[in-house]
Parts: C-alpha cells; sequence; structure tokens
C-alpha cells in the first residue's frame, strides 16, 4: 500500500512539473509576442511622427508657398520682361519644387515593412497570403493592420504631393511661354 502512495505522490509532482513547465513556456511564448507587438507599435508610431511632419509640410506648401509661386508667376505674366522678376519666378518655383522633392523622399523613406520587421515577422508578410495567414492565427493580425494603416496614410499622401509637383510644373510652363 505504501508503494501506491508513493507513485500517486510521483505522479501528483511530475503532474504539476508538467502543468507548470507548459505554463512556463507559453508564458515565455506570449511575452515574445506582447513584446513584438509592442515593437511594432513603437516603430508604427515613429513612422505615423514622421509622416506627420511630412503632412505639416505639406500643408506649408499650400498655405505658403504655392500661393506665392502664384502670384509671382501672376505679376511675371503681367508685368513687362524684367529680368529680375523672370529670376526671381523661375527661383521661388525651384525652391518649391526641391521642398515638394523632399517631401517625397521623406514619405518614400516611410516603409510599412519595417512595422511588420519590427514584429519579427518577414517583411514580406503582407504580400505572401500563407506568410499573412500563419501570422493572423499566430495574433500578429493587429501588426498588419498597423502596415495598412501607415500605407494608406503614406499613399494618400504621395497623391497630394505629386499634384503640388504637378502644378508647380504647370506655373513653370505658363512662365516659360510667357513672352
Amino acid at each position: 500500500m505504501s508503494w501506491i502512495r508513493v507513485a500517486a505522490a510521483i505522479g501528483v509532482v511530475v503532474g504539476a512539473g508538467a502543468g507548470l513547465y507548459i505554463t512556463t513556456k507559453y508564458l515565455q511564448n506570449n511575452h515574445k509576442q506582447v513584446q513584438r507587438i509592442r515593437n511594432a507599435k513603437r516603430k508604427y508610431r515613429d513612422l505615423l511622427a514622421q509622416l506627420s511632419e511630412s503632412k505639416k509640410t505639406l500643408n506649408r506648401i499650400d498655405s505658403m508657398l504655392l500661393p506665392e509661386a502664384e502670384q509671382v508667376v501672376e505679376l511675371q505674366t503681367n508685368v513687362t520682361t524684367d529680368s529680375r522678376i523672370d529670376e526671381k519666378s523661375r527661383k521661388v518655383l525651384l525652391e518649391i519644387g526641391e521642398e515638394i522633392l523632399r517631401l517625397m523622399e521623406n514619405i518614400d523613406s516611410v516603409a510599412p515593412a519595417l512595422i511588420v520587421e519590427a514584429a519579427g515577422l518577414e517583411p514580406w508578410t503582407e504580400h505572401d497570403l500563407d506568410l499573412k495567414q500563419s501570422a493572423i492565427r499566430q495574433g500578429y493580425g493587429v501588426v498588419l493592420e498597423l502596415a495598412g494603416d501607415v500605407r494608406a496614410i503614406r499613399k494618400s499622401l504621395i497623391q497630394k504631393a505629386e499634384r503640388r509637383a504637378k502644378r508647380i510644373d504647370t506655373l513653370k510652363s505658363k512662365l516659360e511661354h510667357e513672352p
């Protein structure tokens, strides 16, 4: 009878040890996942701050630089040819064009794949259906959503910057074609 008690005690200890081991492994894996998601969210905030700065630059171009350029071109077309005004007009348009180019470079440097990579996933996870489904099953769906948000904001800013660049090109061609 005592050997049955000893065997039962050993069984209880082994069962408790196995349960403790499994729980510990689960908590370790969960901790790794939480850390990776936190890293992805931190990268998301950094990229959003960068996009916010780009948006401020775009707003400054809209509110200050484009009206100035339009005013300078309008002045140039209404005034007889004066080389100083002509040179100033070209300089203003060139500066705005360079500003838009820098803006587009800043926007382009924001890569949504950096969020996915910060979570410890492969950067192309969003584009490969099997990897994407696997990441969602593992609990990384929120990371893919964050990357999608950044991609949408980035696309919108790029489109707006391209429209401003086209407007500057239109003003340049108007300035060049005026006698």
